[in-house]
């Protein structure tokens, strides 16, 4: 994504290749250095690449398919059991954040078809054979339904208010009540748009919780559950992609596990299978951060072959790109997507950071001819930076071309292509206002920015490195999805950056657009607009992930929804952390990528 520049002590620079007689000055980044040394990542060691352990979590898997699941499953029927309807949402519930569901989707599909034939127009009871409605079991039953692409009305939320239409609060701050209202709460962080009651059902929540967290500050020792209400409430649900809900959540649970399957005080779950459950969690976790361990050797290697690396005007991040993919898809297989996306994200990182400030407009109007058509006949006139620059650029770009057509054929060069020039025409235009100091009207900066934030360049070639059936219009399929998350990590980084866009050069970001185009508009009122605009943007990608484009394979989805979009949400929660990496981007890296979970 496009970022502002950082001017050195708020003054232009003399370029690093250029003496004091070719002198030209420049707008620089004042970006922090790489933090991730090539030794240190050379010398990663995790025990848990050994068969031993991936024999043991096999086990594990075999285990509690025969023992757990079995008791709500049976051969393509679900057998009689003391489980009730909320144990098993629980279950599901359990399995899914600590990220091992993977291993159990027959097994997750047989219980959730059996629950759903429980769920009507009020919600849904607490027992199978009870006509009793429940809070609790209706508002984690919405949700898991609902994010297992199960169609549920959130009019059931409607049973639970009183004659005034109010929700109820509980009057005791009873651990019962909290775990209810925290169902609640995360129900309705899964909204579509128009879905008024959750908008309800989300502020009654958070302050029934937030009393309850003030009630029981004076704890020294945080319990299992109010750890688990203060992390909710801290990242909302765009936040928790999946490896590090894994990650958290196995650090909640492991604080008291006897409570994980406690209902109305008694205790469904044997406490043998909430231990096996954690084990399990671990081990796949640690098992599955080996194989990252192991892409981020040869990373590191790639980087220290890579001739930009003498270059210091851009971002040098190639391990925080790694991590922005690996967060969302983690698994194995998608590898060469996850080393496709670092690579590529540090060549986009390069040619945005010329564009937006290191290059000068006669310098980038043949830097963009050159990158447009590859002719790099024209490179000699170029300065030494950029021959560098479009040396590495092409070298990366038919690398990922070259693999792109094993799996794909030669179609895959089209598909590159006009994404290609579409992005460098959109810097350009980025780079023309910078230099004009135009002030571009919403709609203008709308009908760019949708391309310069870098999303369909940067989704579009690491998902034609995923090893799956891809149809000749699958560009057509994903444009209405692809342009959504676009649009929402546009919000996203607009909403971190755009004090430092203004008092560094940008004319440009959403931000500054909106309060020139709606004069008395303060720049407060504008992000609170911008916020609200993110917040329905959400709504609207979850609808479309969860419930259409079907004909979209679905790692191609989560590729878009979950190593993207909520990869911005999660890495821009506080800050810009991509540029501002060495910070809380650091410690989110070493928790996920480097440090195993003890055991």
């Amino acid at each position: 994504m496009a970022e502002a520049a950082v001017l050195v002590d708020n003054c232009y620079v003399i370029g690093e290749d250029e003496t004091e007689e070719n002198a030209v000055v420049r707008r620089i980044g004042k970006y922090h250095a790489n933090i991730w040394e090539r030794d240190f990542l050379q010398f990663l060691s995790s025990p848990y690449g050994a068969p031993s352990y991936m024999e043991r979590m096999e086990t594990l898997v075999e285990e509690i398919k025969m023992d757990l699941f079995n008791s709500l499953v049976g051969e393509g029927e679900i057998s009689p059991s003391s489980y009730d309807l909320l144990e098993r949402f629980s279950i599901v519930d359990v399995v899914q954040r600590l990220g091992i569901d993977r291993h159990f989707e027959k097994e997750i599909k047989a219980v959730l078809d059996y629950t759903y034939k429980y769920w009507n127009e009020n919600g849904i009871s607490w027992g199978t054979e009870t006509g009793i409605v429940d809070l609790h079991t209706t508002a984690l039953g919405f949700r898991i339904l609902r994010l297992n692409g199960y169609r549920v009305s959130s009019d059931v939320f409607h049973n639970f208010k009183d004659q005034k239409g109010q929700f109820i609060c509980p009057t005791k701050q009873s651990d019962s009540q909290i775990r209810i209202m925290l169902s609640l709460y995360q129900a309705s962080e899964i909204s579509f748009p128009g879905e008024n009651i959750m908008r309800e059902a989300k502020e009654f929540a958070r302050r029934c919780l937030k009393e309850a967290l003030e009630k029981k500050q004076e704890l020294k020792d945080k319990t299992q559950l109010l750890a688990e209400v203060e992390y909710i409430l801290h990242y909302p649900w765009r936040c928790r992609v999946p490896r590090w809900e894994a990650w958290n959540s196995i650090q909640i649970f492991r604080q008291d596990i006897d409570s994980w399957m406690l209902t109305e005080g008694i205790y469904k779950v044997p406490n043998e299978w909430s231990k096996k459950i954690l084990e399990l969690a671990i081990l796949d976790f640690n098992i599955l951060q080996s194989h990252h361990q192991n892409e981020l050797k040869y990373l590191a290697e790639w980087w220290d072959e890579a001739i930009v690396k003498q270059l210091s005007f851009f971002r040098h991040r190639h391990v925080e790109y790694y991590f922005w993919y690996t967060c969302g898809l983690y698994e194995p297989e998608y590898g060469a997507t996850r080393l496709c996306y670092a690579k590529l994200g540090t060549l986009i990182t390069i040619v945005d950071d010329i564009f937006d400030t290191y290059g000068t407009i006669d310098e980038l109007i043949p830097f963009r001819e050159v990158l447009i058509n590859w002719d790099m006949s024209m490179m000699d006139k170029l300065p030494n930076y950029m021959q560098i620059s479009l040396r590495f650029a092409h070298q990366t770009y038919m690398e990922i071309t070259v693999e792109a057509e094993k799996i794909h054929g030669p179609r895959v060069q089209e598909w590159m292509k006009d994404y290609w020039k579409t992005l460098i025409w959109a810097e350009f235009q980025d780079a023309e206002w910078i230099a004009k100091k135009y002030h571009p009207t919403l709609s203008e900066y709308l009908k760019n920015s949708l391309i310069s934030s870098t999303v369909p360049v940067v989704t579009l070639f690491p998902m034609i490195l995923i090893n799956t059936y891809l149809p000749d219009d699958i560009l057509k399929r994903v444009n209405k999805f692809e342009s959504r998350v676009a649009w929402g990590c546009r919000l996203i980084d607009d909403s971190k950056d755009f004090k430092n866009e203004q008092e560094h050069g940008e004319t440009a970001s959403w931000i500054e657009c909106y309060a020139r185009d709606n004069p008395g508009t303060t720049r407060e009122q504008a992000l609170d607009h911008v916020n609200m605009i993110i917040e329905l943007s959400i709504e609207e990608l979850t609808k479309e992930r969860l419930f259409y484009d079907h004909d979209i394979p679905s790692c191609c989805k989560r590729l878009y929804f979950d190593s993207m979009y909520r990869s911005v949400a999660f890495i821009w929660r506080d800050i810009d952390g991509f540029s501002i990496s060495h910070q809380g981007t650091k410690d989110d890296i070493m928790k996920i990528l480097i440090e195993s979970i003890p055991l």
